[in-house]
């Protein structure tokens, strides 16, 4: 599978347009005559289709209604049902409505016209890249409908002008239906359905909360249709108008975002259509903010902006790690080196609090003893106790719940970022984004608990402590089903922290096992 490596190629921006779009650059192939019709044509005889070719996709136009009908990744597979790695499909067949419809009040089910529209395929490459497709229809009553299309070698943004003549009262353009969703499965932070970022905010629209019609207008910077790893886009190019989306669902997993083009606009108006994969480098150069569709701050139901602020910079700093060691698994391994290397300060206070709890553990262990029978004033007597030799009886639990903000980030970053996909680290391990397909990863992390556990220090009875080594077979089975880049996470972050116990122990901060003294 071939995939994204390092940076992506430079994307031109779309906004900063003015307000009354000129016509784009003269086409470089001819343009093509127009076609008049007496109304809707769908013959299948009359059905003409365009190849366009690059290095990234392979595009099909239809003349019918002059849509898109097919999108197919090159670079990004998946595998079929019998095991074969097939490119990505970004356009389903039994779609209801194709990207680029054109709905207006005469035909408020979609414009099924004729457009202009030669049959010969386009191959793109650094020596050609880019081409000006230009479809045209025009009416019995002379309305017409242009469509302008610039596809480029090494991007998926292709640019779009759309001119019309006699639609006084304006049109909806498109996105099709489904289109840019290529996978249903609902999983942890999954983004499955519509997105538009309208008025400064990012709204989501996921397909099982709509029923009928849902709206939003304002200022649009883009709408779309996304899954967890890929999204389309419509992207308008004029800054600071007014637009209406309509996100429609057409029946069970099937949605459909229009962009109404008001009266106004409806003469000349001119977008960005993107399709592709939820590459961070590749959304942010478009200039849209497109990139925030990539949720790293998914957790509990929702998107948080504290975990978006921790999880932004672990993206970052794997990708740094990434440019040198060109493994994600090795990143990782370098960004838990990272995070622990931080956190001894924490470590070594904790170790600290817990050594000072172990000396006063028979004067806690008199006052349980004495106040068995009042459990108010036994509490209210050890707080006193723990004040008098000022000690945090907390301090033991910071290690741990500082870094469930890392882990939470760590989650997300790896369950969200199409960086990770398919990303192999060694051996069987070929998906650090999926499960281990034979736990093999999880047990090891499940041992190497154990050990971490059996050679941390506690300050518990022996009992509380034999209770507690059961804690690895508790998170071995609630790993099974983490992405192995996590798993590999904890695991190297267990052996680090036997590493930095043993070193602990020789400075003289061992803390002799509970029951023991």
């Amino acid at each position: 599978m071939e995939r994204m490596v390092g940076p992506a190629p430079e994307t031109p921006e779309v906004t900063q347009a003015p307000t009354e779009a000129t016509p784009k650059s003269t086409p470089s192939s001819p343009p093509q005559e127009s076609v008049s019709v007496g109304g809707p044509v769908v013959e299948e005889k009359n059905a003409k289709v365009k190849v366009i070719e690059s290095d990234l996709y392979r595009i099909v136009l239809s003349n019918i209604g002059g849509t898109i009908k097919e999108w197919q990744l090159k670079k990004y597979t998946k595998k079929s049902e019998t095991g074969e790695a097939v490119p990505i499909e970004l356009l389903q067949d039994d779609v209801k409505t194709f990207p680029l419809t054109v709905f207006t009040q005469e035909e408020p089910n979609g414009s099924k016209q004729l457009y202009s529209l030669d049959e010969k395929t386009v191959q793109l490459s650094p020596e050609k890249p880019m081409e000006v497709v230009t479809l045209t229809t025009v009416g019995p009553d002379g309305r017409k409908i242009t469509k302008e299309l610039t596809f480029h070698n090494d991007h998926y943004l292709v640019d779009t002008r759309i001119a019309t003549e006699g639609y006084p009262e304006g049109y909806k353009i498109s996105l099709g239906t489904n289109f840019g969703i290529n996978n249903w499965a609902v999983e942890f932070g999954g983004s499955i359905g519509a997105a538009t970022y309208v008025n400064s905010e990012l709204i989501k629209d996921a397909e099982s909360d709509v029923n009928g019609t849902v709206a939003h207008e304002g200022e649009v910077l883009w709408t779309g249709l996304q899954d967890k790893y890929f999204i389309s886009a419509l992207i308008p190019k004029e800054v600071g108008q007014t637009s209406a989306v309509t996100v429609e669902k057409e029946g069970a997993q099937q949605i459909r975002v229009d962009l109404k083009i008001p009266a106004e606009q409806a003469g000349q108006k001119q977008f960005g259509i993107y399709a592709g994969p939820k590459e961070y480098d590749r959304l942010a150069q478009i200039g849209a903010g497109l990139q925030e569709s990539i949720d790293f701050g998914w957790f509990m139901m929702g998107s948080w902006a504290p975990v978006r602020f921790v999880a932004k910079p672990i993206y970052f700093i794997l990708r740094f790690f990434y440019q040198f060691t060109h493994n994600y698994g090795v990143a990782i391994i370098l960004v838990t080196v990272l995070v622990k290397v931080l956190f001894f300060p924490i470590t070594r206070k904790s170790l600290a609090s817990m050594k000072d709890m172990a000396a006063i553990q028979p004067k806690v262990a008199a006052l349980r003893k004495k106040y068995a029978g009042d459990r108010e004033k036994m509490n209210r007597e050890l707080m006193n106790l723990y004040k008098e030799h000022q000690i945090n009886p907390f301090g033991g639990c910071l290690p741990m719940l500082a870094q469930i903000p890392v882990f939470i980030a760590l989650f997300n970053v790896l369950y969200t970022t199409i960086d990770l996909r398919q990303a192999p680290f060694m051996f069987w391990i070929q998906d650090l984004s999926d499960k281990d397909p034979f736990y093999v990863l999880p047990v090891i992390m499940g041992i190497s608990m154990f050990f971490q556990q059996w050679t941390q220090p506690t300050t518990m009875d022996p009992m509380q402590a034999k209770i507690m080594l059961f804690l690895p077979v508790i998170y071995t089975f609630f790993f099974l089903n983490f992405p192995s880049g996590l798993v590999l996470y904890w695991l190297v972050n267990n052996i680090l922290t036997i590493g930095q116990q043993y070193l602990m122990n020789r400075e003289g901060l061992a803390i002799p096992k509970a029951g023991t003294t």
